[in-house]
């Protein structure tokens, strides 16, 4: 079955071909997203390495670093598949090119592959980066990229384009229960299991999913950190109904301490299409953060947002009441250059850790608590018939109102 990924900060939902399920080198694709001035950045990297050659890099390191002689072989294998890019419709591709910095890229390297509202997206080629990089690796992996490369484009027009966003945001305050079963079958709830920490980092992986496993024996060892400071893991393997021993397994093999249990139902409610993708939760099964989907490139990001959690820098969410008299109570307040109050734009409040989003009502206003610290907050969408400059705007000290002004499109 051909698998489908949803890029939440690019905006945009494309089905791999084929080709793609059964690859010799690696394919790895790098969403950064905004990158300001109304431009959003993903890249393809290929790698011209099979897998079992990377295995056997891998297990000749030292403490998880890689030997000189095979961390130049890995620089020399790596390769730029394909740049995706989205930009305000207003940009041509000269102008893109130039805010990116991007050199000599001709005008005819951009293909454009699929719009959203008043953003173009294109699919960017580099003929002079990528033929050089073709004469340095085996001929083999050279009809591949181009085979690849090919496919992709294709699937890119034909990807479905939602419009950038932040995977999540909705989930924020909304609360996970369930009934459901551990591996070994025993009954559980989630009540009694979220109980028992102050923050519980929930986990869902799969068998087959190759990050996954990658990541489990440090999920391991950052559990038995947790446990010290009221908090821990609870896995969710996604699959374990139909692969319970190989989920067990994997479990005995990483040494795993923390419970797993099997999927619940009505647990699509969180909308994972990714593995692993992890949630933060309190003692009532409250989500406190954006998930985080996939295996960050520091692993130590997992215990990082949950210190940050620990000392109290997180949003109370939505459904927690508002009270200005005795909570750190900032209103955004969200007007048009004609000083008439804008309603249904998206703010984000934020942290250097966490940010929370909420849409202005029909005053024009999006209010926030928070314990004292330094936050900004800007517009992540404005409405239809609006435009946004992205600009950050700092919240007082004491948490007193914050205007912005956005003007009609």
């Amino acid at each position: 079955m051909a698998r489908t990924d949803t890029v939440y900060n690019m905006g945009l939902r494309v089905t791999y071909p084929d080709v793609f399920e059964h690859t010799r080198g690696q394919v790895s694709p790098m969403a950064i997203g905004d990158m300001g001035d109304g431009i959003y950045f993903m890249m393809y990297n290929y790698m011209a390495i099979t897998a079992e050659d990377m295995k056997a890099m891998a297990q000749k390191s030292q403490n998880g670093e890689l030997r000189e002689e095979d961390k130049l072989k890995a620089a020399e294998a790596m390769g730029c598949l394909l740049v995706v890019i989205g930009a305000d419709s207003a940009l041509g591709p000269k102008e893109i090119a130039e805010k990116l910095k991007m050199g000599e890229v001709s005008e005819d390297s951009f293909i454009k592959t699929g719009t959203y509202k008043d953003i173009a997206y294109y699919a960017i080629t580099d003929r002079k980066s990528e033929d050089s990089f073709r004469k340095a690796i085996e001929p083999a992996f050279t009809d591949e990229f181009t085979a690849l490369q090919t496919s992709l484009i294709e699937a890119l027009k034909n990807a479905e384009y939602i419009g950038p966003q932040i995977q999540g945001a909705e989930l924020i305050g909304k609360t996970i229960r369930f009934e459901t079963k551990d591996i070994d079958g025993n009954p559980v709830k989630s009540e009694d299991l979220f109980s028992k920490r102050a923050v519980t980092m929930i986990n869902i992986w799969a068998t087959w999913c190759g990050p996954c496993k990658k990541e489990l024996e440090e999920l391991g060892k950052i559990h038995r950190r947790l446990e010290k400071k009221d908090a821990g893991i609870l896995g969710i393997c996604d699959d374990a109904g139909e692969k319970a021993d190989e989920c067990r397994a994997l479990i005995a093999k990483n040494n795993l301490t923390y419970l797993n249990i099997l999927p619940y139902e009505g647990m699509e409610e969180l909308g994972v299409d990714a593995f692993p993708t992890s949630f933060f939760v309190d003692r009532k099964g409250k989500i406190l953060t954006y998930p985080v989907v996939g295996v960050p490139g520091d692993i130590s990001e997992y215990e990082k947002t949950i210190d940050s959690l620990f000392g109290e820098r997180t949003v109370i969410p939505e459904s927690e009441p508002v009270n200005a008299e005795t909570d750190n109570a900032c209103r955004v307040l969200v007007k048009d250059d004609a000083g008439n109050p804008v309603a249904g734009a998206a703010v984000q409040f934020c942290s250097d850790t966490t940010c929370t989003m909420k849409k202005t009502d029909a005053e024009g206003i999006a209010s926030f608590t928070a314990e004292p610290g330094k936050y900004t907050v800007h517009i992540h969408k404005a409405p239809e018939g609006y435009e946004a400059s992205g600009e950050e705007y700092d919240v007082p000290e004491d948490f007193s109102d914050v205007t912005i002004i956005v003007k009609k499109a």
